[in-house]
């Protein structure tokens, strides 16, 4: 059943030699760029949390309150033949706090794979969500196509998708990130039909037709996968609510009644149905409201110069969508790879910004370029005044740290590819080149294009190469100094609080785990232990029973001394217990608390 005859019209017109074979390409490029050096990377501590959902497990299979090996520490991370979907629904439900889409088909994938040592395969956990993410490039070009009506939007903004370093840096992470992004980016191809179905509505002959009641169900299925996968793309469907409202105020105008014709019927019912699929997920919300797992996102706007953080994240964010320099450095060389990164890319962007100025004048030439510009510039706008809004208004800062920039990350490769297409044709040379600031040379507009896709691939490669967004935490490098710094037999404590309200347990302390399992193995005969380390969690319930200084004793109590304890993030006074303050610090963004424990 057609969609509608605009619709039909472009695919009538679709070139599908040579749309085929680049789509191709960017997928292919997308899927091996996110490919690449996959497991190099230690998984931190909310890919751990994917992990043990993913298989069905528990967090609270681990023991508590009592020392243990590395294998009995690991024990959330071996999968389970009788684990089922249900079960990772389950124990996602009563501990978490994300909906249940991804992870349960992230239990079908795992499935296929075989266990590494025992475990979960680093490479199957993380090769999912890159999958993923590739898939959101042909997605990409759909919404580019469909919004701006223009082929060439749609390819350039799938080119600078794939080479997206916020794009694969997301996607190389064993996290909801990359199917929320495919999501979202299928729903802006919805929005985009949607949004040219009322096209001239206010008139009495629309230039569009009403999509059709089909094409409606696909899209609040869409909508409500989407919302089942992340609840943040709920901000994702309100920008594209608010842009249809500036639309509706627009058409509303002049002519109220086109707000009651057949073209905006259709999309209130897509409204309403997409309002439902959400709402069903109120009792779950709830049920984690006020969970401590959202307590890091708190921002303090008593102290003035916090007002600037939001700003100044999404600002670093928008750049990191499109380039970034390295930023990772280590030693005179690795100094000067920084700066020469910085001196090379810093002109690329400030040439887009210049660009993306002069392109907007000659999209609206075109009716199609003006509304595309209004949709999807007005979806991205949108988006980002309701991240300021939950930042100053709820003092929850989402811009910290970018990953959730997902919610319009697609608007902005689709916005940027509508605005750049103008370039690509070679039709107005004059119009579309640019003299180079103090220099007689004068660039093209397709050279543009290429040289800011060329700095975007280049970003990309630095991102899997760990030498920009790298992991903040490097439980590697905190290995090395327990092996360092120790002298007797290492003992692991970790504090980890249990709340009423949905609670993940340990997984900070699993990362390290799986890395000792994956990089310094006790049984490996170079693994540099003399004796293997031995851990313990040591549970702070909110309404304990026995108190916990008790416990700690106890826990104590039980290994052989002497021992080196590492206590991660708590600072007390063991002395009573036999244990000498060593020194505090951090290690790979671990903090730590060393003792010498001889004598009780």
């Amino acid at each position: 059943m057609a969609v509608s005859s605009d619709l039909m019209r472009l695919f009538k017109t679709w070139q599908i030699p040579s749309t085929a074979f680049w789509m191709a390409v960017w997928f292919l490029l997308a899927l091996a760029i996110r490919l690449a050096f996959l497991t190099s990377k230690p998984l931190w501590m909310d890919e751990v949390a994917t992990t043990i959902f993913s298989l069905g497990n528990s967090s609270r299979s681990v023991p508590l309150d009592q020392v243990m090996s590395l294998k009995q520490l690991l024990t959330p991370l071996q999968p389970r033949p009788e684990a089922t979907v249900g079960s990772t629904i389950h124990y996602l439900m009563q501990e978490d706090n994300h909906p249940p889409a991804y992870f349960a088909l992230a239990h079908l994938w795992m499935n296929i794979f075989p266990a590494v040592q025992g475990l979960a395969s680093p490479w199957a956990v993380r090769a999912l969500p890159a999958l993923l993410g590739a898939l959101s490039v042909p997605a990409v070009y759909l919404a580019g196509w469909l919004g701006f009506r223009s082929v060439l939007a749609g390819q350039i903004s799938a080119a600078l998708m794939a080479v997206s370093p916020f794009g694969v840096a997301m996607a190389q992470e064993a996290r909801h990130y990359g199917m929320a992004t495919l999501m979202i980016s299928l729903g802006l191809a919805c929005f985009a039909v949607g949004a040219w179905s009322l096209y001239g509505a206010d008139t009495k002959e629309p230039l569009t037709a009403p999509i059709s009641p089909a094409f409606g169900l696909l899209w609040v299925g869409v909508n409500a996968l989407a919302f089942a996968t992340h609840y943040f793309t709920a901000l994702a469907l309100l920008a594209q609510a608010l842009v249809l409202l500036a639309l509706a105020w627009h058409q509303g105008r002049s002519q109220p009644q086109a707000l009651w014709r057949r073209p905006w019927r259709r999309l209130y019912w897509v409204i309403l149905g997409t309002l439902a699929s959400c709402l069903v997920w109120l009792p779950v919300l709830l049920n984690f409201y006020g969970s401590s797992q959202s307590s890091n996102l708190a921002i303090d706007l008593s102290q003035p110069m916090r007002w600037l953080d939001p700003i100044a994240q999404m600002l670093a964010g928008l750049i990191f969508m499109v380039i970034t320099p390295i930023t990772q450095a280590q030693g005179a060389i690795g100094i000067v790879a920084v700066v020469l990164s910085v001196l090379l890319l810093l002109p690329v962007l400030l040439w887009l910004v210049v660009r993306l100025v002069k392109a907007r004048p000659l999209v609206n030439q075109s009716a199609s370029g003006r509304f595309g510009l209004f949709t999807m510039g007005g979806f991205v706008l949108a988006a980002i005044a309701l991240f300021f809004a939950v930042s100053y208004g709820l003092a929850m800062d989402i811009t910290r740290g970018h990953r959730y920039n997902f919610v319009f990350h697609p608007g902005v490769m689709v916005l940027l590819g509508g605005l750049l297409a103008v370039y690509w044709p070679e039709t107005m040379p004059q119009e579309t080149s640019a003299r180079i600031p103090l220099t007689l040379w004068r660039i093209s507009g397709r050279r543009s294009v290429q040289i800011i896709w060329i700095a975007g691939l280049a970003s990309a490669l630095f991102v899997v190469s760990n030498l920009a967004f790298a992991k903040y935490y490097a439980p590697a490098q905190f290995v090395r100094t327990l092996q360092t710094e120790s002298t007797h037999p290492v003992v692991i404590g970790f504090p980890n609080p249990i709340e009423t309200k949905p609670t993940v347990i340990g997984i900070e302390f699993l990362s390290i785990g799986w890395e000792i399992q994956r990089h310094f193995n006790p049984a490996a005969p170079d693994s540099q232990w003399s004796v293997p380390p031995q851990f313990f969690i040591w549970a702070l319930p909110s309404n304990p029973t026995v108190s916990p200084e008790e416990t700690l004793a106890n826990i104590l109590s039980t290994p052989p001394r002497p021992f080196d304890l590492w206590f991660l993030h708590v600072n007390l006074d063991l002395s009573s217990h036999g244990c000498t303050h060593v020194s505090e610090a951090s290690s790979g963004s671990h903090h730590y608390i060393h003792y010498t424990c001889t004598s009780q």
